[in-house]
């Protein structure tokens, strides 16, 4: 790719020089790019989602650019997408996501690609006319700015983003703490941009060693920062003991496989009750009984723990209530709530989705409605507010399942200085290891400790550094489904609370900057001759998409 390698810096007579290949190079460096299409596809399905290398989501973007930068764009980005399908429908595979099978399914997948694609096509028609250290950051840039702007919209907001694949290293993902995630997805998406700077231009010149320099000396920052808040920062306080409990998997499974409700009278439902939900009530109760005098000072639930009828829904929290009250504990209950036929007619909701907090008086602190359904799930959004309350044991705060997937709606909990936040969840196979990586980042925005009770996937608890202190994912195999772990009882203040999306921001303002900076008319230099105005018009020309389109 010849023509695309001149730098917008660098002396007239080189430019000249380069331009001088001829068009043999191009040609070449578009036949070996299906080599690097092939590469950085097969890397990508592991990169996210869940079957997941970490280095992968380094690597996979490093070639699939020299693939983009390569080739023509209107051949290259329709390719791209195509890789990227193939990818996903990989990683997306055995019911990944909720999304109903058939042309919807694959429409579903064809956005995601699209999404996926849009950073390579803003690179190919930035970065060109660009130089040094600049046309290295549009492409970080872009990625950050693509992530950010899709949780606006997206029912499973930051569910897939690059920062996710790192949390393997805990000294990385500390930068969280600072930038949220964004911080993150643009160190690593910044690695592609470097390395094909340097594959383009040779190893040597201001113009690559810059941009790589300035990289390493990022990236040892922030390992060095996160190095110095785990040996510096970690957490004194005194711990708390915390039980997280799942329903028995036989039990929840006959709660779940009950008739449907919608048309069933008062004395069906009350069988239903009887037959199918009262038994996995009772274990839960019992079990929560045997945890408070066995030490526990908070009892969480995992999230649709237990299902109960609307009509039932007051007897249960007052059961919940007995409980909390003799054994003086914090009692967190789960549960589905199934509502009357006659409020679901007309395709409204078919049920509700409640995290009831009860206290040692067995007074109710809080009733909270998930903020985030995921899609299908068949209830309304709560009002999206985290509630908190102060107890001996540190200000505690609650969130449901897919809530974790917005840091906006968790980074209350750290305005409000949570010191331990529940996370009841339910997930399924597929999806069970890849959402239990992606919680403890929250943890470590907001410096709060995280109890995790999950049903059908994996119970864990971290400290506001993100550290592992209980862990259990034997739910599909097991039939003990407690989790009792301790905690500390003091967080942590973090920037990422006070600034929020700052980073976010700054990377859709500085892709701004960047597009103007490269998209402007430039002057033509009046001392180059008749072989070097050629080549700078093809780079700096007036009419940049036109000529970027005709190669």
């Amino acid at each position: 790719m010849a023509m695309l390698t001149t730098d917008t810096a660098a002396p007239t007579g080189r430019a000249i020089q380069r331009t001088e290949r001829g068009p043999s190079a191009p040609v070449a460096e578009r036949r070996w790019s299906w080599i690097w299409l092939l590469v950085g596809t097969l890397l990508l399905p592991f990169a996210n989602l869940q079957t997941l290398i970490p280095v992968t989501a380094w690597l996979a973007p490093v070639f699939l650019l020299r693939f983009s930068r390569s080739q023509r764009p209107l051949v290259g980005l329709p390719i791209l997408v195509v890789a990227m399908v193939c990818a996903l429908l990989f990683g997306l595979r055995n019911g990944f996501f909720p999304v109903v099978g058939g042309p919807r399914y694959y429409l579903f997948v064809a956005t995601l690609a699209v999404g996926g694609a849009l950073p390579f096509a803003v690179d190919r028609l930035v970065s060109s006319r660009l130089g040094g250290i600049s046309r290295t950051l549009v492409f970080p840039a872009a990625v950050t700015a693509m992530e950010w702007l899709g949780t606006i919209s997206s029912p499973f907001g930051t569910a897939g983003s690059t920062a996710y694949s790192q949390y393997g290293s805990l000294p990385l993902v500390q930068l969280v703490s600072v930038t949220g995630i964004w911080g993150l997805t643009f160190l690593v998406s910044w690695l592609a941009p470097v390395v094909n700077q340097a594959w383009e231009r040779g190893w040597s010149g201001a113009a690559v060693k810059a941009p790589a320099v300035l990289l390493v000396t990022a990236t040892a920052a922030a390992l060095l920062f996160g190095g110095a808040r785990l040996a510096f920062a970690a957490p004194e306080a005194q711990t708390v003991r915390v039980a997280a409990l799942a329903p028995d998997r036989q039990l929840s499974e006959l709660a779940y496989s009950a008739p449907d409700l919608s048309s069933s009278d008062q004395a069906g439902r009350a069988i239903v009750r009887e037959d199918y939900f009262a038994p996995v009530l009772d274990d839960l109760f019992e079990r929560s009984e045997r945890e408070a005098l066995a030490g526990a000072k908070i009892i969480a639930w995992s999230e649709a723990a237990a299902r109960t009828l609307q009509e039932e829904q007051a007897g249960v929290v007052a059961r919940a209530a007995d409980l909390a009250r003799e054994h003086e504990v914090y009692l967190q209950v789960s549960m589905i709530v199934q509502l009357r036929a006659g409020i679901a007619a007309g395709g409204g909701p078919s049920n509700e989705n409640h995290a009831v907090m009860l206290d040692p008086r067995g007074t109710i602190v809080w009733d909270y409605l998930k903020s985030k359904p995921t899609p299908g799930d068949g209830h309304d959004p709560g009002p999206g507010v985290v509630p908190t309350v102060d107890t001996p044991y540190g200000r505690l705060g609650t969130i449901i399942c897919q809530d974790d997937f917005f840091p906006g709606l968790v980074r209350q909990a750290g305005t409000a200085d949570v010191d331990i936040l529940l996370v009841p969840s339910s997930d399924w196979e597929s999806v069970a290891a890849w959402h239990a990586q992606q919680a403890p980042f929250r943890a470590v925005e907001n410096g709060v400790s995280l109890v995790r009770p999950t049903r059908q996937g994996i119970s864990l608890a971290t400290d506001g550094q993100g550290r592992l202190l209980g862990y259990k994912p034997d739910f599909f195999v097991s039939d003990e489904q407690n989790l009792v772990v301790s905690v500390p009882t003091q967080g942590q203040d973090t920037w990422y609370t006070a600034v929020g999306d700052l980073f976010a921001y700054a990377s859709v303002l500085g892709l701004l900057v960047l597009a103007g900076a490269a998209l402007r008319p430039k002057r033509r230099h009046p001392d180059v001759g008749d072989e070097g105005s050629a080549a700078s018009d093809q780079t700096e020309g007036s009419a940049p998409f036109d000529r970027l389109l005709a190669r």
